[in-house]
């Protein structure tokens, strides 16, 4: 019996010693949690900021294509054979150069034939002259024959008759020398015709024909752009079109040269709406002095297209996320921590802008802001 009381004995000891460093351990986690908010956590040091109006830019970002400011396809103004082209694909051209010729041989023929049928004309010309100069004479002489009435009015107005006849085919003759000299006169600018200059400058971007090939004034020998500048088309929907207007400047970038950014202004907006996507063209043009830019690319394209305007604004350490419902920490007189929900619009920078949920002055926990939870006592640095 007595083999059985003193484990007993030793058991409830130790129950009670047990009880005891619980109860102690209990009191000075309650102690520590009413000094923190939450149990065994010492208050953390935190940093706050005020809800003020920040001016933020409104940026219109788009991505477009590059596209030569000028290209031309270069026909030939007259038909024929193509006799050589003196250009390939990728070279340089200057306005004015050389491109192709068209063979001329059947052109020169035929302005030899309008030569031979000028002198023939103006040999007509000399022969009417000459007669009406005759007829004009035997009138002269008809008529004082009249005077002395040895010859009748009827002869002498046959005579004149004549005479006025001789003067209708000199003018005649004359016209056919103006128009044969006319068909000689395009005949020639036709042979000029045969040599094809370049517009402008730029670079040869394709390459139609080679010789022997017919060419037309419809058909392309080949096409040159204008790269010194460049341009691209981006849409916009109705809603932002009252905010962007003909001269408005747009930073470019492309993805060759993603360091680099190029200055761009909108020239034209389209007047009119696409009736699928609802949306309209604006025109961009960059300036290209260096090349760097080439037709085909892709481009970045920035336009500020509003008026800046100051909205009330936290800084982004401030936001938080809990779930799908952003937020910030706010503070009450004894520095414990309460979540509030806001609604957020643009971020730029290091500022969030609020639409709703803060006032203007409020303060909100910034650095720190992400360890606490609702409740948490906190410092203030």
């Amino acid at each position: 019996m007595r083999k059985l009381i003193l484990p007993a004995l030793l058991l409830a000891v130790l129950v009670l010693i047990g009880f005891r460093l619980h109860s102690e351990l209990e009191l000075s986690t309650s102690s520590t949690s009413t000094a923190n908010g939450l149990p065994g956590r010492p208050a953390m040091l935190v940093d706050t900021a005020e809800a003020k109006p920040h001016l933020f830019v409104s940026n219109l970002e788009r991505l477009g294509e590059l596209e030569p400011l000028a290209s031309v396809d270069i026909m030939s103004r007259v038909s024929g054979r193509l006799r050589e082209v003196l250009v390939e694909r990728g070279d340089p051209v200057r306005k004015g150069q050389l491109l192709g010729v068209v063979e001329e041989d059947d052109l020169l023929r035929q302005i030899r034939r309008a030569e031979a049928a000028i002198a023939v004309t103006r040999a007509s010309v000399s022969r009417e002259v000459a007669t009406y100069e005759n007829l004009e004479i035997q009138v002269d002489r008809y008529q004082k024959l009249h005077a002395e009435s040895l010859i009748s009015i009827q002869e002498l107005q046959d005579l004149e008759s004549r005479l006025r006849v001789s003067a209708a085919q000199v003018e005649l003759a004359k016209a056919q020398v103006d128009q044969a000299e006319a068909s000689l006169s395009e005949l020639r600018l036709q042979q000029e015709q045969t040599s094809v200059f370049s517009p402008l400058d730029g670079f040869v971007s394709a390459r139609y024909l080679y010789p022997g090939a017919l060419v037309s004034p419809s058909v392309g020998i080949v096409r040159v752009i204008d790269v010194s500048r460049v341009k691209t088309l981006v849409p916009v929907t109705e809603d932002i079109l009252p905010e962007v207007h003909a001269g408005l400047l747009a930073a470019v970038t492309v993805d060759a040269f993603p360091d680099r950014q190029y200055k761009g202004q909108i020239t034209r907006i389209s007047p009119f709406l696409d009736p699928d996507t609802r949306t309209a063209d604006i025109e961009i043009e960059i300036t290209n002095a260096s090349g760097e830019l080439k037709p085909g690319m892709f481009a970045r394209v920035s336009i500020e297209a509003r008026k800046p305007k100051p909205s009330l604004a936290i800084p982004r350490s401030a936001l938080l996320t809990r779930g799908s419902i952003q937020g910030v920490f706010l503070l009450n007189e004894e520095l414990t921590t309460r979540f509030v929900p806001i609604t957020i619009g643009r971020m730029q920078d290091d500022f969030v802008e609020v639409l709703g949920g803060l006032e203007d002055g409020t303060r909100v926990v910034t650095s720190g802001a992400q360890k606490l939870n609702e409740g948490d006592k906190v410092k203030i640095s």
